[in-house]
This record gives structure tokens, sequence and C-alpha cells, in this order.
């Protein structure tokens, strides 16, 4: 099947799936989930595949949920769809977390944000050395969709990522236990490939497994309680009013665009 918003080729036993936005940073814009919705069920039923690889075009993997202001506004959202909507994108996260082959993510440049957890919703994460990763939504009141981090970073570290909302270069990444290996950019696509080829030897039956036992045991230390109670907490964060910083951040990326909402947001934290 041909998609718009990415690319997705099979490469003998391995699948590939790359994000295909250069322009736009890869943001995780509605259209591009449901393309990737759609390779993931192309993926899941081909059994062919053993490995998945989820990687991007350009300088960044994703820099998030496409927030760019719609001209003329966004269609209205009714109390009925609100909690569709807010769910489609982390529901999208929970489908590559569960999918029945190992996924390799190889970041090649900022995953933020979204970006950051479709990273690692992955179940290993290859990073070129010019990779960024970060959880900026606090700063302007937002929340992650996917709040798998508890489970994977020791706990300082992940308090120093939401609270600060700052961004980790790949070698820090490495050290908070968010990436498996590191490599040069021009190495990034080989060793993504030969880590895939590598578990591919393996025979599938035993890895898919493997697979669904580590997500097991994820849920019974209670992943996924914790992350449908967060989809609830998420659907009245965007009910509740009067959070001013939220607000004001709101009005200036509707009227001034982008640029200036990152402006405002991560300005005051710019290293002095």
């Amino acid at each position: 099947m041909d998609y718009e918003n990415i690319i997705y080729e099979k490469i003998g036993s391995i699948g590939k799936i790359t994000l295909n936005r250069p322009e736009k940073l890869n943001a995780l814009s509605q259209p591009l989930l449901a393309d990737l919705r759609g390779a993931l069920d192309e993926v899941e039923n081909d059994y062919d595949i053993r490995v998945l690889i989820l990687t991007a075009e350009g300088r960044a993997f994703s820099t998030g949920f496409d927030l760019t202001p719609v001209p003329g506004g966004r269609p209205e959202i009714t109390s009925i769809s609100r909690w569709d909507n807010t769910h489609l994108a982390p529901r999208t996260l929970m489908r590559l977390w569960y999918l029945r082959q190992p996924t390799i993510a190889a970041v090649n440049g900022y995953a933020i944000a979204a970006g950051n957890v479709l990273a690692i919703a992955c179940d290993l994460v290859i990073a070129s050395e010019e990779a960024q990763f970060g959880e900026p939504e606090p700063r302007h009141v937002a929340h992650s969709p996917f709040t798998i981090l508890p489970w994977l970073m020791p706990q300082k570290h992940l308090s120093w990522f939401y609270y600060t909302g700052d961004t980790v270069d790949a070698r820090t990444a490495e050290r908070w236990n968010l990436v498996n290996k590191v490599v040069p950019a021009d190495e990034l696509q080989e060793a993504a490939m030969k880590l895939a080829e590598r578990i591919a030897k393996v025979p599938p039956f035993s890895v898919q497994m493997m697979k669904r036992s580590i997500k097991q045991g994820y849920d019974k230390m209670g992943f996924t309680q914790a992350f449908e109670h967060h989809l609830v907490l998420r659907m009245v964060e965007g009910l509740v009013p009067g959070v001013p910083e939220k607000e004001q951040l709101q009005k200036i990326r509707e009227s001034q665009g982008m640029k200036a909402f990152l402006e405002a947001r991560d300005g005051p934290f710019a290293e002095q």
C-alpha cells in the first residue's frame, strides 16, 4: 500500500517505516498517524516480517504532535468526539508498543515530545550522535501521551526530564537508559539494519513469545492500568480552564505562529 506521509519498505524479513514529512520535522499530524497505523497493520499481518525498523527522513526523527495553527481554526470538537480525538494518538503509540514483532527506532535527529515517546515505544533504540531527546510539554501545560518512562528510567533522571522540560543529547539519553547504542550519523541506518538482521536470525516464535512475556511483565507492574488512568487525566486536563500560562502560550501560537510560541515557551530556559 502507498502512503502519503511515510515510506514503508520490506527488506527480506525486515520491515522499515520511515516518517516522511521532513519539511515539518516529521511532526505527527493526524494523516501521518493514520498512515503509521496502516503500516503497523501491514507489519502485524505479514508473517514473513521478523523485525521492524522505525526511522525518519531529514534532520529530525519527530518533533511531536503537529501544533501548527490551522487557518480559520481547527474544526470544532464536541464533548462526544473529544475522547476519540484525545486518545487516538496515544493508542497509536500503544499499537507500536504491543506490535508482535520486535521494533528498533533509528533516531536521526530531534526526538521531542510525542516524537520522543514514539522512539521509546520501540523495543530498542539506536541513536545518531546528533540525536536529541526531550519532553518539553509541561512548559506549555501539556503532558506526555505515553507515560512509559517511569518503567524505563531511574527516578532521579525521570524527575529532571519531566520537571524541567530539558532536552538531552544522545550520550546523556544512553546513560539515562533511553538509548541502547549511539553511533555516528552516517552509520545509523547500517547499525539499525545490522541489529535487525541479528534479531531476525532467532526463531520468530521464540522472539515474539519473549516480547509478549516482557510486555506482560510491565502490565503486571501496572503499566496498562497507569496508561488508561493517564488518558483520563489528559482528557480532564483539556477541560480545565483558567491556567494562565497555558492560555497565554495558546494565544501566542494562534496569533503569531509556532516560532513565536517556541520562543515564548523555551526562551526562559535558555542558557545564560
